[in-house]
């Protein structure tokens, strides 16, 4: 699973978010071998092919189309967005596992900018990633670029366990911040988002939390997944 924020100050941003989005999820892993493979070079590649496909569908897109001048200028700067991208993997043979077994997953995520990935067991964040603290989100993240793609340096990973039990949650910039403050605050937000039901809901949320400016005016995104037990 996987999110993709388009920055606002990019023309077609949100075409290159969706791109970015379904050249990850078709993405295949490369076969592992030797020691050098793992987790974190899988991500990468990925990572690195899902970019790599949407550029050029991006590019593809935006030469169809006739653009006015002011337009044209901002399209050969290209677009820019966020991405934070995430797969799970079984930690034992699901035929051998025991019924009284508990699910056991391996998460790995990839990241450019501040679409963050948090996991909560019980009442305690065990992990936040990219981001840990809400001082650290600013306005100019390290973003994907439609024409050049991001630099080494831009693409992290990072992996860990996921229990039966456990939620992750994987919000874009403005609402993972605002779940950060609340957990600094001892407010425990990830209560509040394990109530939404519906999409209506979320957007009451939403705009709730805006206007009593506890979040930013921002686009807004969330995937809640929780662990649950065997079938």
């Amino acid at each position: 699973m996987c999110v993709a924020d388009g920055a606002t100050e990019s023309i077609f941003s949100g075409e290159f978010a969706h791109l970015l989005v379904d050249s990850f999820i078709t993405s295949d892993a490369p076969e592992s071998s030797g020691e050098n493979s793992g987790e974190s070079s899988d991500m990468r590649h990925i990572m690195l092919a899902a970019i790599d496909k949407a550029g050029a569908k991006w590019s593809e897109l935006i030469s169809t189309r006739t653009l006015p001048w002011y337009a044209q200028l901002k399209a050969d700067e290209g677009a820019h967005a966020a991405f934070t991208g995430v797969r799970l993997i079984p930690t034992t043979d699901p035929k051998k596992r025991s019924f009284f077994q508990k699910n056991v997953y391996k998460w790995e995520a990839v990241s450019v900018g501040d679409v963050c990935v948090f996991i909560v067991r019980g009442d305690e964040l065990i992990h936040a990633f990219p981001i840990k603290s809400p001082g650290d989100f600013d306005n100019t993240p390290n973003l994907i670029s439609s024409l050049h793609g991001a630099p080494d340096a831009y693409i992290l990973t990072k992996s860990g366990e996921i229990r039966q039990g456990d939620t992750m949650f994987l919000l874009s910039d403005a609402l993972a911040q605002w779940f950060l403050k609340g957990s600094e605050d001892g407010l425990f937000p990830w209560k509040t988002l394990g109530k939404i039901k519906s999409e209506a809901t979320f957007k009451l949320l939403i705009e709730r939390l805006r206007q009593t400016k506890q979040m930013k005016n921002d686009d807004a995104t969330a995937i809640i997944l929780t662990i649950g037990k065997l079938p």
